[in-house]
């Protein structure tokens, strides 16, 4: 094999690992965003499934939280919570 063919194989795996590694931190980060989000959208009154929409890269997490922050909760507003028996 000569030093050509030999650097592209190397160039080659890194730019494989670095897509491979790219992809991997958006599904983490999509997951670590979908479950807490699934369950807010619960709350609000809207679908979990909502929350799926952190999988479309860039703009899916922009998504939700403006429907979220900027939409009419269809559970209405968020209300306190009444004390816990035995809570100070």
């Amino acid at each position: 094999m000569d030093e050509k063919t030999a650097l592209g194989w190397v160039l080659g795996a890194g730019v494989l690992v670095l897509v491979f590694s790219v992809i991997i931190y958006l599904v983490v980060m999509a997951l670590a965003l979908i479950i807490p989000t699934w369950r807010i959208c619960n709350r609000a009154g809207y679908s979990g499934a909502m929350s799926l929409l952190h999988l479309i890269p860039g703009v899916g997490t922009l998504i939700v939280f403006a429907i979220l922050a900027f939409g009419t909760w269809p559970a209405g507003e968020a209300t306190p919570r009444p004390p816990q028996p035995g809570a100070r």
